[in-house]
């Protein structure tokens, strides 16, 4: 990569010079690519505030700024779970490129949970699952994405929330790699006001609001490369290869018959104005045909009274 291109890689994303653009020849050949985000171990969340900036060491009353960094480390712990900070990188990627081919075929987010076996909160694997077991969902290629760091510090004497780590995208089939980028992102790029550090750890839900903010930023930026205008589009899937599974229906009977109601066509109810009205020659009415015979009974033959 040449010093420009990095230079420019780093104003955008904050990306260091190991990145590999996304070519769209190479897009064109990919059917199905499965998402996948994850933490890796030790990413966070890390403080590094009172340790780094004077002034706010300054309001300790002589405590260590190393136990304060650590009892802020601890309170922010379970404002930001790992599984939350995964799934919301990569779902806000793929929903701002999924009307585009390939990643509208993408292999469903569950189906991909189920088979890497990452479905339980509390197991969101910081190290590579085992992607082999992607293929019978009919994936030829993974995107991923690795959260290697994020928490609070304070940068030239201004504390803000941080978020740093890389995304690759390869072959399913020979482990090819087709790109490599890494970001980061911090409030003060998206514009959000720097955090009290002794506010945030009585209450860490404007750390968990800024991280959220921080997330969405990267990966809008993260979209950006993964789309291209200057390609064929993708070619069809061959039949009876590489297509997905059709999803389990989960629903209830109750659910099932619900939908199905809902389905229904309802009556007709076109008013009288809209029947059709026959514009032809009048037709002449039927010729009636004689009236039938008598058929009373001798009985009932009303009798002369003057006969009598």
């Amino acid at each position: 990569m040449t010093f420009r291109l990095c230079v420019a890689s780093v104003l955008t994303l904050g990306l260091g010079c190991a990145h590999s653009n996304l070519e769209g020849t190479d897009l064109d050949k990919v059917q199905h690519p499965a998402f996948v985000s994850r933490v890796a171990d030790e990413a966070g969340p890390r403080v590094n505030v009172y340790r780094s900036d004077s002034t706010q060491a300054g309001k300790l009353g002589g405590a260590s700024p190393a136990d304060a960094d650590k009892k802020l480390e601890e309170s922010l712990k379970p404002a930001l779970t790992r599984v939350e900070a995964a799934e919301r990188l990569r779902s806000h990627v793929h929903a701002a490129i999924q009307d585009e081919k390939p990643w509208s075929q993408a292999v469903p987010p569950s189906q991909v949970a189920s088979a890497l076996e990452t479905f339980l909160v509390q197991e969101v694997p910081g190290s590579p699952p085992d992607y082999s077991r992607l293929k019978p969902l009919g994936a030829d290629s993974v995107v991923e994405f690795v959260i290697e760091g994020y928490g609070m510090r304070a940068e030239k004497g201004v504390t803000q929330t941080w978020v740093r780590g890389s995304g690759r995208m390869f072959r399913l089939g020979d482990g090819g790699e087709l790109w490599r980028s890494g970001f980061s992102g911090t409030s003060t790029d998206a514009g959000l006001q720097p955090l009290d550090p002794a506010s945030v750890s009585a209450n860490p839900r404007a750390f968990h609001e800024q991280m959220v903010a921080v997330l969405d930023s990267v990966s809008v930026r993260l979209a950006r490369q993964l789309t291209h205008t200057n390609r064929a589009g993708g070619a069809p899937t061959p039949p009876g290869t590489g297509e997905l599974r059709a999803p389990v229906d989960e629903r209830t009977p109750l659910e099932k018959e619900i939908q199905k109601s809902k389905a229904t066509p309802p009556p007709d109810a076109t008013t009288p104005t809209d029947v059709p009205v026959e514009v032809g020659p009048k037709k002449k009415p039927p010729r009636q045909s004689a009236p039938p015979p008598d058929a009373t009974a001798p009985t009932e033959v009303p009798v002369d009274a003057k006969k009598k």
